[in-house]
């Protein structure tokens, strides 16, 4: 008995085209999942406390992180920056720590294959949400451009544990040495000089010009004219090698203060600006997704967390449904910002050839 060669031909297809799904969806599911040659990744989170910071100033914001960490086999870590539980021999200088915080970062990421660092007003607020979705093994440290303005985030990224992340943070918590004597704006204006001059060539003659402002820095204004100065200069790449700066809105967090603490499942993953002082109750009018004070937050959740509860696979969290807005009310507040934001970005960088 023969077999029509197209029939043959059309069964041969079709068998490549199922083992070529195959293929694809077991690299899918080892991606998402977050393995590397072969095995998990172990990932750490990591919040840096003061020797005299009260954690109970950051309760529910670090709580839902631990609660997180435990869902999805992440080990969450509280290292503190000096005092006798400084154990990293990190001595940065500054008095806020602000640098030291990344030293210690740079010790911690040795333990782990990925870390996340977070300052401790950060919360988790979406738990389906995984750190695996922002992982790419040829990118060392994802960076963010924060909403709120223009400026390129400090206060959390993702480290990949290779030589050049390590080497990179602890370069960066060692600049403190070069701050000029100006208003500087501690790491976070730092970190615009420090990645320029690692991603741009250092005889550019903007990157001069940008240097000279924030060297002559009197104020925040002149301040964010500088950060402007720089975002002009890197463009409007998110991608430099081994370094990624995330657009606007596409990171893992954002200020909550935004949309007066209103979030989505289908746009959010973790807010900051969880300060338990600045904690208020729900007025008794509802909330709107609109803009409010930053030293004001209402809280997402009905209850405290029950950390016995957290286990593998429980994204089940309760929430205050008055703080779960419309997705479409969000994004429409979220890109009224953008717009504004950019505005302001252009007018602050306008300054550059004016007086100040």
């Amino acid at each position: 008995m023969q077999f029509p060669i197209r029939k043959v031909l059309k069964t041969f297809r079709l068998i490549i085209l199922i083992l070529l799904l195959i293929c694809f969806f077991v690299f899918l599911l080892f991606h998402l999942a977050g393995f590397q040659n072969g095995k998990r990744l172990e990932i750490g989170i990591l919040v840096v406390l003061n020797e005299n910071t009260d954690a109970r100033q950051y309760d529910l914001a670090l709580k839902s992180v631990e609660c997180y960490a435990k869902i999805h086999g992440y080990q969450f870590i509280t290292a503190r920056d000096t005092g006798p539980e400084n154990i990293y021999q990190c001595s940065q200088v500054d008095v806020r720590k602000l640098f030291r915080r990344h030293c210690i970062a740079a010790k911690i990421l040795l333990d782990y294959d990925v870390m996340m660092f977070l300052d401790a007003d950060i919360g988790v607020v979406n738990p389906k949400r995984k750190i695996e979705e922002f992982i790419e093994k040829r990118v060392n440290v994802i960076f963010y451009d924060r909403f709120q303005n223009w400026e390129i985030a400090t206060g959390s990224y993702i480290a990949r544990n290779t030589k050049f992340s390590v080497d990179l943070l602890n370069e960066f918590a060692n600049y403190e040495v070069r701050l000029p004597k100006s208003l500087h704006g501690s790491d976070n204006g730092a970190i615009h000089m420090f990645l320029a001059e690692k991603l741009t060539p250092k005889s550019s003659p903007k990157l001069e010009k940008c240097r000279k402002f924030y060297e002559k820095s009197k104020s925040y204004e002149d301040l964010f004219t500088f950060e402007a100065c720089i975002r002009d200069l890197l463009g409007d790449s998110i991608d430099f090698g081994k370094i990624r700066i995330l657009e606007k809105g596409t990171s893992w967090v954002r200020d909550g203060w935004l949309t007066k603490s209103q979030w989505h499942p289908g746009i959010d993953f973790m807010l900051h600006g969880w300060k338990s002082w600045q904690l208020r109750g729900i007025p008794q009018n509802g909330l709107r997704p609109l803009p409010i004070s930053k030293n004001r937050w209402y809280s997402p959740f009905s209850g405290n967390f029950d950390l016995e509860k957290c286990k593998p696979g429980n994204v089940t969290w309760n929430y205050d449904l008055r703080v779960l807005g419309n997705k479409e009310e969000i994004l429409q507040t979220l890109k009224k910002i953008r717009v504004d934001i950019e505005i302001m970005k252009r007018k602050s960088f306008a300054r550059l050839d004016g007086d100040y």
